[in-house]
């Protein structure tokens, strides 16, 4: 039984592997659709409660709006796609948008998280490669 469980466990990893290998080759293929870049800033930062982890701590969801200019046409109050703790308002971050939609935004790092995703999706899906021939090979 132990040795199913085992089995089992490092297949669901293989998966979740490949899952986070997938993802991240989406968001890679994305950058070509992202043409053009600007500078924006950060003009309010938005934090609400979504509940407490396992330890009692609470959890919040960040939310990040910019303003940004492209080409004479000012954006403002657009909703930016991610949240790092050393953002705040007033500072500078980098956005990348589609020259035919400038309103359609991704963050300036895509390439940097994206390739993050793919190598822990690779370093998952191989651990459980090996956990599951070590599981099938043992006696």
């Amino acid at each position: 039984m132990r040795k199913i469980f085992s089995i089992i466990f490092a297949v669901v990893f293989v998966v979740a592997g490949i899952f986070v290998i997938v993802m991240g080759a989406g968001r890679l293929s994305s950058k070509k659709d992202y043409d053009a870049s600007t500078t924006g800033v950060i003009v309010g930062i938005e934090r609400e409660w979504s509940g407490t982890d396992e330890d009692g701590f609470d959890q919040y969801d960040y939310t990040v709006y910019v303003n940004y200019e492209v080409d004479g046409q000012k954006y403002e109050n657009v909703k930016y796609p991610s949240y790092d703790s050393s953002m705040e308002k007033g500072g500078e971050v980098e956005i990348l948008y589609k020259s035919s939609d400038p309103t359609d935004i991704a963050e300036g790092n895509l390439t940097g998280n994206a390739t993050i995703m793919i190598v822990i999706g690779a370093v998952c899906t191989l651990a459980g490669v090996v956990a599951v021939i070590k599981s099938i090979v043992r006696p």
